[in-house]
């Protein structure tokens, strides 16, 4: 009998750290997901806008979205082409 209760103590002080384990693995699984979505949802709010502004910065020196660079959209090199048959 008392061998019967010393096992069963034994027994219960494993399943105690078999429960602690899992519940640290849980936390550290939860814990692991935000740190890999939460970035990716704050990507998703904040970097639209940002790339947004800066196409807007640099369309002027890409030309506004003719397809032209700055030089073409000025005429200035269709003026050093000109200047030269003449």
């Amino acid at each position: 009998m008392r061998e019967n209760l010393t096992l069963t103590k034994e027994i219960m002080e494993h399943t105690r750290k078999t429960r602690r384990y899992i519940l640290f693995a849980q936390i550290l699984n939860v814990l692991k997901v935000v740190l890999i979505i939460g970035p990716i949802i704050l990507a998703i709010l904040y970097l639209p806008p940002l790339i947004e502004q800066l196409l807007g910065t640099y369309s002027e020196l890409l030309g506004g979205g003719t397809g032209q660079t700055i030089l073409e959209g000025n005429s200035f090199v269709n003026k050093l082409f000109d200047s030269t048959n003449e």
